[in-house]
C-alpha cells in the first residue's frame, strides 16, 4: 500500500493523471532507481502480449512516478520515459 504526499495529489490534478491509469501503473509498472530516486515505469514490451495494445495501457506508459518510501511523491507526462530516466544519469 501506497501514499499519497499533497505535492503529488496537486501535480496529479494539475497534470490530469486519472485514477485508473495510476492504479495501472501502481499494479504493472517497472522499478527503476535513477537521480537518486525510485520510479514507476510501465514498459509495453515488458506486458503480457494481450495488455500490450489497450487504450489503458497506452496512457499509463506516458507517465512517471517518482515513489520515496513507499510516498507517491510526484508524477509527469513524457513521450518516451525510459529515455527521460536514461539521460538524468
Amino acid at each position: 500500500m501506497v501514499s499519497f504526499s499533497a505535492h503529488f495529489s496537486q501535480r496529479q490534478e494539475q497534470r490530469g493523471l486519472r485514477k485508473d491509469v495510476l492504479e495501472f501503473i501502481l499494479d504493472y509498472g517497472d522499478i527503476h532507481f535513477a537521480r537518486r530516486a525510485t520510479w514507476l515505469v510501465v514498459e509495453r514490451k515488458a506486458l503480457p502480449p494481450h495488455l500490450r495494445t489497450t487504450s489503458l495501457v497506452m496512457r499509463a506508459s506516458q507517465w512517471l512516478v517518482m515513489v520515496n518510501g513507499g510516498v507517491l511523491v510526484t508524477c509527469y507526462r513524457s513521450r518516451r520515459p525510459m529515455r527521460n530516466i536514461r539521460r538524468s544519469h
